[in-house]
């Protein structure tokens, strides 16, 4: 059998938004927002915060197999969660600003088809600064995390693409802080927040951010053969 097309990612983005607007009820008013949410994701710079990060969170949302309070505002979440990011931001901005983006394309156009406050908790929570403030907000945050626990080719590209957006920062400064960051996630109890997700991704979440962590303490390639 000849294999399936494979869509350009913007035809991707395209057809899985109508999607969503169709889902929720929302007219064609909102097609414009999709195309400047992509075109907020298709910035120069970004290697790995991209379309295909959020579309991969998409399809990891539709196989979360517990019930969600309010699916529609972890939906919205997980579209608009990186949809500010500058790698030079103080921590927490690009979360605080991803979440008045959301609300300045949302707030007047959707009225109150959609919990506006309850989305932009979940875009906050990302921030992985706290434990998240409710299941729906934690199902939002692991699926954010699910590449942690990928094959390791997966967490590879990952790792490199991670590495390509602070092309700025300088080797020495980068390893430094970026171990930091990969300590702070071994150093947790729990990296995962759901029993789906600490039964599934935990252990091989430890071993990619170990294996990682290694190669940075000492001196090898920031990439993987």
């Amino acid at each position: 059998m000849p294999s399936a097309t494979i869509l350009p990612i913007r035809d991707r983005w395209a057809a899985r938004w109508d999607q969503t607007r169709e889902w929720l009820g929302l007219g064609l008013a909102f097609v414009p927002v999709g195309e400047r949410l992509f075109a907020a994701y298709s910035a120069p710079g970004r290697h790995y915060h991209d379309a295909r990060h959020v579309l991969s969170c998409l399809d990891e949302l539709e196989r979360f197999p517990g019930n969600l309070a309010d699916h529609d505002a972890a939906e919205l979440a997980l579209w608009f969660h990186d949809a500010v990011y500058d790698v030079r931001a103080a921590p927490g901005a690009n979360e605080a600003e991803s979440a008045r983006f959301y609300r300045r394309e949302f707030a007047d156009l959707a009225g109150r088809l959609i919990d506006h406050g309850r989305v932009e908790e979940h875009i906050l929570a990302t921030r992985h600064a706290s434990p998240p403030p409710t299941r729906d907000a934690a199902a939002v945050v692991d699926i954010d995390l699910c590449t942690l626990g990928a094959p390791p080719v997966r967490y590879d590209a990952y790792a490199e693409g991670i590495r390509a957006e602070y092309a700025h920062v300088a080797e020495d400064d980068y390893r430094r802080g970026r171990a930091a960051v990969l300590r702070g996630f071994l150093g947790k109890k729990w990296i995962y927040h759901t029993r789906h997700y600490r039964q599934l991704l935990e252990k091989p979440a430890r071993d990619n951010l170990a294996r990682e962590l290694h190669s940075l303490d000492e001196g090898l390639p920031c990439h993987f053969p």
